[in-house]
């Protein structure tokens, strides 16, 4: 009785590292971002909705939702997705084609990327990502570590992909299929795929993404007058265009900072100046309102989170956790290091927002949910071997 009383203390008091730093980075980041929505959205709220406070009141709800969710997600056994990731990947198409069916799907500025819940609006491309992860991971678990054949996991993997690519492409999205394919190239890589494998479908990736990026004329723009921008510096031009308008105020946003910044909800940018000031470049006002201090101290929370995210990967013990860990991290670290490059003119722009930090209650619930299973993932690979194979049986 007394054994059994030690392991069970043993599992619920202790923890990796990694697990302690994880759920503090989540919070920090999470909490950094109620504040710099708080400031950076009193304009647009103050000018569509008549009330300074809109933004962040919805924020704040969406930050509890997601902390619950964030919670159970640590508690629930990593090992139970394996038995319904077909399920989890159906009801996430599902949702996916359901924004395009009238009174459902929302559409604004031209895209069909929200799913109308009535109370309050969704973004299932968000939660594909997460199933993508485990999908792909049992997979790769049941089917290919022992025998490596590319062919055993084309279907379901890469045929639930291409649904997803399809459904995203025709929102359109493009910015977040970038993330999804990815996110699933780390997969495949640290499953262990042949190098011929992640090399021939990179490529078929990269080919569709190209193709996919002429089809229209706006995104045409988008690369031609990042090219365009490029050059101009290149060159020493001052001339950039209309077309970069947002980059370049973010650009002013960034260097109008300094080393300290103008101070916490001081902006000037965010006062219409700079579009999307509260999500895909709320990088841009922390810089302006906390200086290069506040920006290299979000750089330094993403990269702790990417090294704490890689160690729960390798330490942990089986295939499928380890992959899934990957999987996760990258989720969150891909994506940051996207949004972070187009703010300050790296890559042109995608409209993908700043984990944790942007406004969008989608995408914080989808991040915490990663997080949480995470941290299942690092607590669960610190039990003593015999308790952590009865979990997994």
């Amino acid at each position: 009785m007394e054994k059994r009383s030690n392991i069970k203390r043993y599992s619920f008091l202790k923890v990796d590292i990694e697990y302690y730093f994880l759920f503090i980075l989540t919070l920090i980041l999470s909490i950094i971002g109620l504040i710099m929505i708080s400031s950076s959205s009193i304009s647009v709220g103050e000018r569509y909705f008549n009330d300074p406070y809109w933004f962040i009141r919805r924020q704040v709800i969406w930050w509890t939702i997601s902390f619950v969710f964030f919670i159970l997600a640590s508690k629930i056994n990593y090992h139970y997705y394996k038995r319904f990731s077909n399920i989890i990947i159906l009801l996430s198409i599902g949702l996916l084609a359901l924004v395009f069916i009238p009174g459902f799907g929302i559409e604004i500025n031209g895209y069909t990327r929200w799913l109308n819940l009535w109370f309050f609006s969704v973004q299932p491309s968000e939660f594909v990502k997460i199933a993508l992860v485990i999908l792909f991971s049992n997979e790769l678990d049941k089917k290919y570590k022992d025998n490596k054949y590319i062919k055993r996991i084309i279907f379901p993997s890469f045929f639930a992909l291409c649904i997803v690519a399809i459904l995203i492409f025709l929102e359109p999205d493009l910015g977040t299929m970038v993330v999804i394919g990815l996110v699933v190239f780390v997969v495949l890589f640290v499953g262990g795929v042949k190098f011929k494998h992640l090399f021939s479908l990179g490529f078929i990736g990269l080919v569709v993404t190209v193709g996919y990026l002429f089809l229209e004329d706006y995104r045409r723009e988008r690369l031609f007058a990042f090219i365009d921008r490029i050059v101009a510096l290149i060159h020493g031009s001052g001339e950039i265009g209309e077309v970069n308008f947002q980059i370049s105020q973010s650009l002013i946003a960034l260097g109008s900072g300094n080393l300290t910044g103008v101070g916490l909800g001081n902006s000037v940018q965010k006062y219409s100046y700079l579009p999307e000031a509260h999500t895909d470049f709320i990088f841009a006002i922390i810089g302006e309102e906390l200086g290069l201090v506040g920006t290299i101290l979000i750089v330094i929370l993403f990269i702790l989170f990417m090294f704490f995210g890689i160690r729960v990967c390798i330490k942990t013990r089986d295939y499928f956790g380890r992959i899934m860990a990957a999987g996760l991290t990258s989720i969150i670290i891909v994506q940051a290091i996207i949004n972070i490059s187009v703010v300050i003119g790296l890559l042109p722009v995608t409209g993908l927002t700043l984990p944790f930090i942007s406004f969008g209650g989608s995408s914080l619930l989808m991040s915490m949910i990663a997080v949480g299973i995470l941290l299942n993932i690092s607590r669960h690979n610190t039990l003593p071997e015999r308790t952590q194979n009865n979990l997994e049986n």
